[in-house]
């Protein structure tokens, strides 16, 4: 027999959730796998119908899972692509002005290797903690990750995140990877203005 619901708790990282059938009773456990066909991204919102079979715990889960249509439409997809797109312009913007620093402004050419290596880290970090999302084994903190990204490893876990589809719509761990990132740049912006005063000093010194 077949019931009809709607998706109403999604894990994105760990791939389940819980529908609310329409006939009443408690919630039922959703596995990614039980859609038919699958689908990559499942979502809070989309009305499906489904088979209700019991586990050997005596827990509900939902089988043979069709997806019919939205019952309400989330902003998620859409705050998910503006920050695809923010993301790859904040590097875009940013690597210019990196580049110039260190050939022109007399920045210290190993601040290519930190943000290079950092951000290197930070992508085989997002990549494990994707994998072990998938496989529900052990996690990466999101303490590390958000200090690679404090310490300049931002532009790696951006191409990350957009290409493993991770983290994207968790919104407390974006605000935080935000905050890291802004924290990163003034940090930089900073000792470039240092340098770029002690520049000028000495160049008023030579004149």
């Amino acid at each position: 027999m077949r019931h009809s619901g709607v998706v109403a708790k999604w894990n994105v990282d760990r791939g389940f959730g819980f529908v609310k059938s329409n006939d009443g009773g408690p919630d039922v456990f959703l596995h990614v796998s039980a859609f038919h066909p699958r689908i990559d991204r499942p979502r809070e919102g989309m009305s499906v119908t489904f088979e209700s079979h019991t586990n050997d715990d005596g827990r509900l889960r939902a089988e043979r899972v069709i997806v019919t249509g939205e019952r309400w439409s989330r902003s998620p997809a859409n705050r998910s692509v503006s920050a695809r797109v923010i993301g790859y312009f904040a590097i875009v913007f940013f690597l210019p002005i990196l580049i110039l620093e260190v050939i022109y402004w007399g920045m210290p050419s190993w601040v290519f290797a930190v943000y290079g290596g950092a951000s290197l880290v930070s992508f085989v970090f997002y990549w494990q903690d994707k994998a072990a999302a998938v496989a529900g084994t052990w996690r990466v903190p999101e303490t590390q990750l958000h200090l690679l990204g404090l310490v300049g490893g931002w532009p790696g876990a951006i191409l990350a995140q957009n290409l493993f589809r991770h983290k994207t719509r968790k919104e407390k761990f974006a605000r935080n990877f935000w905050l890291t990132v802004l924290l990163n740049v003034l940090f930089f912006a900073a000792a470039g203005s240092i340098i770029h005063f002690d520049w000028l000093t000495q160049l008023v010194d030579v004149l």
